[in-house]
């Protein structure tokens, strides 16, 4: 997506009726007052919640870390507390064993994301169990050797009283077994500033009066791109579950909102090595050391699960992941079940068999097998972790993934399988090392692969971006989840290997339940999804992190129910209570249809546009830094609009509001800072555009090209060039220090002026530029100069263009 609207040849401003005039005016009125309690530039009050936090912020930096080891990281204002001593003395562990945190700890423990204890024989721990968070349920945990032993740290319920003293319980693999640890550690996710962050407890931008943006609607054409103008509402609204996993009342509830099961993760291990109840566990064979036996598949029901979905979640297709193989072939402790090399063919013919025994007995498997979860990192590949040894982790990556998916391909040839399933997509880190690794491994895995896939996730500097840009913010969000993509997708023409993206995760790392917490993850999720929805010719399946209820978490931040605290069964809908987190399903409840081009001048704003015939519905998501009202009564007059209604939920003093469709003045929509929402106009006559607009994207095929402030020469071929009614250039860029010179750009020796926008004002910019493009400057063959500031990389350039086609043949939405 570019970081300014598109704009189309043909669309131009629409008339405003007198009556709609009059309405806008008085609305502006309205917000001028509704804003002047507050002195002008003065940041609003903060939420009780944020009162709150500040608090314990002054506990934590003013009296818990007193006498106590702590581990900074960063310089400035990016100076933050990384690492905390809680215990540091020697204790042997045996198994039942308590340990008793000192007092406090339980009211920080939410500002962490992991805890870990350093020691010796801690393979020897099977899990601990977290009170009073967590009594029964053992949080999972993401390192395991002798010496160290990491958990992350288990969601905090809500809770109106304090909490009792916190403690760790240890079950240890057998029983007589002993440990000792040396010490108790916590660890921030991000490093926690010195200083208190009130930017996620504040009405951002409400300080100011709102900006007019118009949007224009362009309802002659429908937009086409991956070959249709049907949004595709299968591909988009998915939860992170698999079908027939929760009691059919709770599928029914989030089917009759319109969503679908998406991905799910298979874990060989425990999932047929420890099994369930009494039954059979999946064995090593006796005359092959390190391969299973598959006769165990004989006699195993890999479908029962997947046969007591609802009929709907039993036709659509899914993704699901492998990982965790049995211990018998894979690297001990690290890397999540990581397959040894000497048994990669072992472990890919278990897949294979696994995938045929669950059609066989449910009928069906997941469309889409991701090979191993989030394999990019250390953490889940045990073979990353020998790369300084001199070991090729990644080309063990794409080998492996190259064996499963002729596993399965030979038993289920229609079956998909992919990955890395990648974490962590910070590309530009090491030099554009991430990328060159990602970029090996799509070269690597041509002619076996059928797709990519990868996750997203945002930390809390995620709230308020725009007001972070040069306070080191280092997210997605704001432009370089779009650049990444563009890389990916130019080096998948480079090397001929074209392929779909999955986006099987994303959303946000905090493990709170609070307000603000509850609002970094629907502000990502929503983000995600807006922006996502307007690139179907390159992701195939959009799942966000979000689940019906986790019974392994049922406390989780990340869940649309919890269990209701009167009883002690949980299984039927009536078991549980919704959270604020289930509003995400009835903000999109229903939206569908076929694309329509839209037009606006604005930075930081992603708009998608369908309709029904009836009605036109628009999602919007703002990333900006000033609140906006947006005004759709040019397209109203135009289109014979009746009525505009708005669905909200959104982040309003202090709290996550869900507001269900109602009116709105549609000259002043108001749209908040970080806010998606759904706007919906309702037409006194059916439309009927009589064209379809396709939209293409045309790379060069270089990437993550270095600038010494010499010009770089880029290749960009257009088919048809002469049919195209509309283009751009849009040009991917990262710059530590932001970039603080204009690009010189000539496109085939005529200027380009390319919009620079804020990006002087980041710290680290990586988003697209972009710049309209006159159609009499294009060929089939394009010359496209840059000139950049040294410290410059350009990682991407496209040429995007729309162009008219003859006939409208579109399928019903």
């Amino acid at each position: 997506m570019n970081r300014r609207g598109p704009s189309r040849k043909g669309i131009s401003e629409m008339s405003v009726n007198p009556r709609l005039r009059f309405v806008s005016a008085l609305f502006v009125c309205i917000a001028l007052l509704a804003v002047s309690h507050a002195p002008a530039g003065q940041p609003p009050t903060l939420s009780a919640e944020g009162q709150n936090e500040q608090a314990l912020h002054a506990y934590l930096f003013d009296k818990f870390l007193e006498g106590r080891k702590a581990v900074y990281q960063g310089n400035g204002r990016d100076r933050g507390l990384k690492e905390l001593t809680i215990l540091e003395e020697q204790k042997e562990i045996r198994d039942g064993d308590e340990l008793m945190l000192p007092e406090g700890t339980e009211r920080i423990a939410a500002l962490f994301r992991h805890f870990g204890f350093h020691g010796e024989n801690l393979d020897r721990i099977k899990e601990v169990h977290i009170f009073p968070f967590s009594p029964d349920k053992a949080p999972p945990r993401s390192i395991q050797v002798k010496e160290f032993y990491r958990v992350q740290m288990p969601s905090i319920p809500l809770a109106d009283e304090p909490f009792e003293s916190m403690k760790i319980r240890f079950l240890m693999k057998e029983a007589d077994a002993v440990c000792r640890i040396n010490d108790l550690v916590f660890y921030a996710q991000k490093a926690i500033p010195p200083e208190f962050d009130s930017i996620p407890y504040r009405d951002l931008g409400s300080e100011f009066p709102r900006q007019r943006v118009e949007v224009r609607i362009d309802v002659d054409h429908e937009l086409s791109i991956g070959g249709t103008t049907d949004l595709q509402r299968d591909r988009w609204f998915r939860m992170h579950e698999t079908p027939g996993t929760h009691h059919e009342s709770l599928e029914k509830w989030a089917a009759e909102r319109g969503f679908l099961p998406g991905r799910g993760a298979f874990k060989f291990n425990p999932a047929l090595t420890r099994g369930w109840g009494k039954g059979e566990t999946l064995k090593e064979r006796e005359d092959q050391p390190g391969a299973a036996d598959l006769t165990f598949f004989d006699r195993y029901d890999a479908g029962e699960r997947l046969r007591r979905a609802i009929p709907l979640y039993r036709e659509k297709p899914f993704a699901c992941c492998f990982n965790d193989w049995p211990e018998f072939m894979s690297v001990p402790l690290v890397g999540r079940g990581t397959p040894r090399t000497e048994h990669f063919n072992d472990a890919a013919e278990l897949a294979g068999a696994y995938v045929a025994d669950q059609i066989k007995d449910a009928g069906y498997t997941a469309a889409w097998w991701e090979v191993k979860n989030e394999s990019s990192v250390q953490s889940e590949w045990a073979h990353h972790w020998q790369e300084k040894d001199g070991i090729d982790g990644w080309g063990l990556l794409a080998d492996f993934h190259n064996r499963v998916a002729e596993s399965v391909h030979t038993r289920a040839s229609d079956i998909k399988v992919g990955g890395p399933s990648s974490a962590y997509m910070q590309v530009q880190v090491q030099d554009f090392g991430l990328f060159r690794n990602q970029a090996r491994f799509i070269e690597e895995t041509r002619g076996h692969l059928d797709f990519f896939s990868h996750h997203f996730y945002e930390n809390a500097l995620m709230l308020g971006a725009h007001e972070r840009r040069g306070m080191g913010y280092s997210n997605y969000l704001l432009g370089r989840y779009e650049a990444i993509l563009d890389m990916l997708r130019a080096h998948m023409h480079k090397v001929d290997n074209v392929l779909p993206i999955l986006i099987t995760e994303c959303g946000s790392l905090q493990n709170g339940r609070k307000p603000s917490d509850n609002w970094l993850r629907l502000y990502a999720w929503n983000a995600y999804l807006t922006k996502s929805m307007q690139r179907p010719d390159q992701i195939d399946l959009f799942v966000p992190f979000i689940f019906l209820q986790m019974s392994w978490n049922p406390y989780s931040g990340d869940a649309a129910f919890t269990p209701k605290a009167d009883r002690k069964s949980h299984s039927t809908l009536g078991d549980f209570e919704p959270t604020t987190i289930a509003h995400y399903f009835d903000l999109w409840r229903d939206f569908d249809g076929h694309r329509l081009p839209v037009a606006y001048e604005r930075d930081w704003l992603d708009v998608v546009a369908v309709h029904d015939g009836e009605r036109v519905s628009l999602a919007v998501t703002n990333m900006g830094g000033r609140q906006i009202a947006i005004d759709l009564s040019g397209f109203a007059d135009q289109a014979g609009a009746t009525d505009a209604s708005q669905t909200r939920l959104n982040y309003h003093q202090g709290q996550v509001v869900f507001e269900p469709e109602h009116p709105v003045d549609v000259a002043a929509i108001p749209v908040d800072v970080n806010e998606t929402t759904v706007i919906r106009l309702r037409l006194r006559q059916r439309i009927d555009p009589s064209a379809i607009l396709q939209q293409d994207r045309w790379y060069a095929v270089e990437t993550a090209v270095a600038s010494d402030g010499e010009p770089l020469e880029f290749q960009v071929d257009v088919e048809r060039a002469d049919t195209v009614e509309s283009a751009r250039l849009i040009i991917g860029v990262h710059r530590a220090g932001g970039v603080t010179q204009p690009l010189v750009v000539d496109l085939n020796d005529v200027p380009i002026v390319v919009d620079m926008g804020d990006a002087s004002e980041f710290s680290e910019f990586f988003a697209p530029l972009d710049a309209s493009v006159s159609t009499s400057m294009l060929r089939h063959r394009n010359r496209i100069s840059i000139k950049a500031q040294p410290g410059t990389t350009i990682t991407s350039v496209q040429l995007v263009t729309q162009r008219p086609q003859v006939s409208l043949h579109k399928t019903a939405p």
